[in-house]
């Protein structure tokens, strides 16, 4: 997996545990004026239980919400936290305070991460019969806690000093004042259009800095801090307020005076609902993304002013937390100073308005509505279209189920991955009623349609389920090639059926998918695996193997045997084949092609076995 695709997943599902937030804040700020236990409640989601609930999460995002893999989670970051503090109890502060031994949000995020590595490492692992039971995703809860206890072991040693590393970090962070909340607000929007700023946001809001209650508890991370009455947290945030309730809806209405007469209904229309986004969710893509690409000096504009409104309501002493409007009226309790928020949001708005206006005449940039052939597409785009209706379009333009890989939402945009990218339809994309789409990579694009995002991704979700799609893995490590390349009539006119080719670089060749071993070719050279839904598959090694008679192959596994997907069924010497005179091209085919109803081949590329998808197939 390319860092990029490692990094837009990371923030992917970092949003899962943040949607809790807002109940959290609810509650405390309802515990403020009425009944304290509804404070307790609240305490206890952005406080004390918040490094497991980003466990439970994260595990949940990268495994697109598997249940077994939240609880294999918490599970972790018990028996984590649990050994770390056994090894050592923590640091002295000032004061004679003791920091625990635990590594907080960080923490939570960390066993999130490595529980999905091993929930996709072992999820399909057979133990022996009277082990059965634990097999499966069972095993991965029982390997995650082992692990928990090697690298809870190793922390508790290690993470004292880097805790403190950690510590210092944060107050020199802090103690830049005005320059480190400046380039905070700068970054927060330079990294949208890759999606990254949750990243840097979690870093801030979760990670750095303590503080110790009043009860004599620990903090970290500037919302906890925040909320729990730190006098030096909400700087950060504050002057996000500036940027979400005035600048960008002024900077909506400066794109909307801009368009032209004719278009400037449709183009209200479009922007009105993206101001009232910003303004009333806190989500502020519909707005940026309609210039972030169209005109890149904007955006540059947009960053730097977003970078001086923080660092202006720092000036002033403004203390906040919370992303859109209701959030303001919710976390006055502990803010300071918060009502200057409006002047300063108003003296913004006019700078945003007359900047966007002037630099969009000057350089005649193409914002929604100023030229008279993209009003069309822009009407296209801002028109109210059913969910399900909406998500249909969707799977036309990344050209059908069967070249999804994955799709997830994320706040207001899907991210959709493609298994090949020559399929998307450019024409269907453009039409969509997206305030924007990125490609971070030849296979992943993000498609901006706002908040219902989620509902979207629900209904493609729904319509794979609905159409029996098997995603079939690689076999084998190596490079793919397309069988019509193949030294060999019989799969180059695929008259064996249809699949796809790979050239070995490893020696293993494992299951694609779940299935029962239905036949076992003399030699071991080929194996043919039979589906629950009555795929016949089957795996070959290399071309007119069969001479060897067996001869640097090895048989792993058993005829009526039921093998889970990556697991090893024949190891094999690429050097006594070759040495032979025999050609390594191997092939993965479906016997049975007439019951499929649509396919989808990865064009090319290295693949890993038991990871790497080659093959979508609808049946």
């Amino acid at each position: 997996m390319k860092w990029r695709e490692v990094m837009q997943r990371t923030a992917r599902a970092l949003m899962v545990p943040i949607v809790v937030l807002p109940v959290g804040a609810v509650l405390l700020a309802a515990g403020r004026f009425g009944p304290e236990f509804l404070g307790a409640a609240g305490a206890a989601i952005i406080i004390e239980y918040l490094p497991l609930m980003f466990a439970m999460g994260v595990a949940m995002g990268f495994t697109n919400y598997d249940g077994m893999a939240a609880f294999a989670a918490a599970l972790g970051h018990v028996v984590l936290v649990a050994v770390m503090l056994a090894v050592s109890p923590g640091i002295m502060i000032e004061g004679g305070r003791v920091i625990p031994n635990e590594m907080s949000v960080l923490g939570g995020i960390m066993v999130g991460g490595y529980t999905a590595f091993l929930y996709y490492r072992y999820r399909g692992v057979r133990l022996p019969e009277y082990l059965g039971f634990f097999s499966g995703k069972r095993f991965v809860v029982l390997v995650t806690a082992v692990a928990s206890v090697v690298i809870g072991l190793a922390l508790g040693y290690l993470w004292p000093p880097v805790n403190r590393v950690i510590l210092s970090l944060g107050d020199w962070i802090f103690a830049t004042g005005g320059y480190g909340i400046f380039s905070y607000g700068v970054l927060n929007r330079l990294l949208i259009p890759t999606g990254l700023h949750h990243i840097l946001a979690n870093l801030i809001e979760h990670v750095f800095g303590t503080y110790v209650t009043p009860a004599g508890s620990l903090v970290t991370g500037e919302v906890a801090r925040f909320m729990a009455g730190d006098p030096t947290a909400g700087f950060f945030t504050g002057g996000l307020f500036v940027a979400k309730l005035f600048a960008l809806p002024a900077a909506a209405l400066a794109m909307v005076h801009e368009a032209r007469a004719e278009n400037r209904t449709q183009v209200a229309g479009l922007m009105l609902t993206a101001a009232l986004t910003s303004i009333m969710v806190g989500i502020t893509e519909p707005v940026e993304f309609v210039f972030i690409f169209t005109a890149p000096l904007l955006f540059v504009v947009h960053a730097l002013l977003t970078g001086s409104a923080c660092l202006v309501a720092y000036w002033l002493g403004i203390r906040h937390y919370g992303y859109a409007l209701p959030m303001f009226f919710i976390n006055l309790g502990p803010a300071a100073n918060p009502w200057l928020i409006f002047p300063l949001g108003a003296l913004f708005a006019v700078i945003y308005y007359f900047t966007f206006r002037f630099l969009i005449r000057k350089f005649n940039y193409p914002t929604p509505g100023r030229d008279v052939l993209e009003t069309k597409a822009q009407t296209v785009a801002s028109g109210r279209a059913e969910e399900a209706a909406l998500a249909t379009r969707v799977i036309a333009a990344i050209g059908g189920l069967a070249n999804v890989l994955d799709v997830a939402a994320c706040m207001s945009r899907l991210r959709i991955k493609v298994l090949n990218p020559a399929r998307l339809d450019e024409g269907k994309l453009m039409t969509l009623p997206a305030a924007g789409i990125t490609r971070t990579d030849a296979h992943n694009l993000q498609i901006v349609l706002g908040t219902g995002s989620e509902q979207i991704r629900e209904c493609i979700a729904e319509a794979a389920n609905k159409m029996q799609l098997l995603t079939l893995v690689a076999p084998l490590d190596g490079d793919i090639i397309p069988l019509d390349e193949f030294p060999d009539e019989v799969f180059a006119k695929n008259m064996l059926g249809i699949g796809v080719g790979i050239l070995p670089s490893g020696n293993s060749l494992v299951a694609p998918t779940t299935a029962v071993v239905a036949k076992i070719f003399p030699g071991g050279h080929a194996v043919v695996l039979k589906t629950p839904t009555g795929l016949e598959i089957l795996l070959h090694l290399g071309l007119d193997t069969v001479s060897l008679q067996g001869h640097g192959f090895l048989v792993l596994c058993q005829a009526g045997e039921t093998v889970q997907e990556g697991q090893p069924l024949v190891k094999f010497d690429k050097e006594i084949i070759t040495a032979a005179g025999r050609k390594l091209h191997s092939a993965l085919v479906i016997l049975n092609a007439e019951v499929v109803l649509e396919h989808q081949e990865a064009p090319s590329g290295q693949v890993v076995r038991g990871r790497s998808p080659v093959m979508v197939v609808r049946h």
